[in-house]
C-alpha cells in the first residue's frame, strides 16, 4: 500500500494505492511545510480518515516550500511519525511536474499554481534554471502575482469602471482589510491567488487580457527566453493559472517560437502513472 501526495501552496491531491490495485482519492488544504508548524502537520495527519488504516509501505509527498532544509526536516519528521512502517520520500511540486508530463524527450517544465516556477528535465535531473524567489520578490505570472496586480488596481481604482463595479460586487474589500490580509494574516500569497477566479470568468475583457498576458510575458522573459535553447526543445505547464488561461499563454508561445507539448490543471495523476511505472 502506497501513498502519493502532490502539494502546492492551496490545495493538496492525495492518492492512495492498494495492494490489490484500488485507488482512493481525496483533497485537502495545501501543505507547505515553510508556513505550517510540525503540530499544525500532525493534527492535520490525523484529521484525514483515509489515513486512519495507516498500513503504507512508501509515501511519495511532493511539495512546495522543501529547498529549505529546516522545513523538509521537519516535514520529514512528521511524516516519518505518523506513518511508522513507510518509507518517505520528499520531493518538490516541481519534479512533482516533471515526472507528470514527461514523455520520453528532455523539456522545460513550468508550474503556474499559486506560486510559479520553472526548470528543465531530462527524464533523471531537474535543472532549475533561475532561482524560486517567492510570492514578494518573484513568482511571476503565479495566481499570487495575479490577483496583487488586480487586487492592488481595485484599491487604487484604476480598474475599468464595469470591471470595478463587478469586483466591487463580488468581494466588497476595503483597504483595511486587505492590508490586514496581505501583511498580518497568515498565507498572504494564497490570499491574493483567491481573486483569480474573478479574473477567469471575466478573461475576454481586455484589460484582464493586457494585465494576464503581461504577467506571461514576464515569466517568458525571465524564466524561459533567457535559455540558449529555449527554441530547440518544447515547454509543459502545469497548474490551475497556466491551465485555465492556456489560450493565453499558447498564443503568447507561438509569437515567441515556443513549441508547447500540453497544459495539466493537476499534475496528480501523470504521478500515479509514473509510480505504477516504476515499482
Amino acid at each position: 500500500m502506497i501513498l502519493i501526495v502532490e502539494s502546492g501552496s492551496t490545495k493538496a491531491d492525495w492518492v492512495l494505492v492498494n495492494s490489490n490495485g484500488s485507488e482512493i482519492y481525496f483533497r485537502t488544504k495545501g501543505w507547505n511545510p515553510l508556513f505550517l508548524t510540525e503540530d499544525e502537520m500532525l493534527k492535520r495527519l490525523n484529521s484525514y480518515k483515509d489515513l486512519s488504516e495507516n498500513k503504507f509501505s512508501a509515501v511519495y509527498f511532493y511539495t512546495a516550500g522543501i529547498s529549505h532544509s529546516s522545513s523538509r526536516e521537519s516535514l520529514l519528521k512528521v511524516l516519518s511519525t505518523f506513518f511508522k512502517k513507510a518509507k518517505i520520500h520528499i520531493e518538490s511540486d516541481l519534479l512533482a511536474a516533471a515526472r507528470a508530463m514527461f514523455e520520453s524527450k528532455p523539456q522545460f517544465i513550468a508550474i503556474l499554481g499559486t506560486g510559479s516556477n520553472m526548470a528543465f528535465f531530462d527524464g533523471e535531473e531537474l535543472d532549475q534554471l533561475t532561482p524560486s524567489l517567492g510570492y514578494i520578490l518573484g513568482d511571476e505570472a503565479s495566481g499570487a502575482s495575479l490577483g496583487k496586480e488586480l487586487l492592488r488596481a481595485y484599491l487604487y481604482k484604476s480598474l475599468p469602471q464595469d470591471l470595478y463595479l463587478k469586483f466591487s460586487k463580488d468581494h466588497s474589500i476595503s483597504i483595511d482589510l486587505a492590508l490586514q490580509s496581505v501583511y498580518k494574516e497568515a498565507h498572504p500569497n494564497r490570499f491574493l491567488a483567491s481573486f483569480v477566479p474573478f479574473l477567469v470568468e471575466h478573461q475576454s475583457h481586455p484589460y484582464v487580457q493586457k494585465l494576464v498576458r503581461k504577467e506571461f510575458y514576464s515569466f517568458l522573459k525571465i524564466h524561459v527566453l533567457s535559455h540558449p535553447l529555449h527554441q530547440d526543445y518544447c515547454i509543459s505547464f502545469v497548474g490551475s493559472v497556466a491551465f485555465l488561461f492556456q489560450d493565453i499563454m499558447s498564443d503568447l508561445c507561438k509569437q515567441n517560437k515556443l513549441q508547447v507539448a500540453g497544459f495539466k490543471q493537476s499534475p496528480i495523476q501523470g504521478l500515479l502513472s509514473y509510480h505504477k511505472a516504476n515499482k
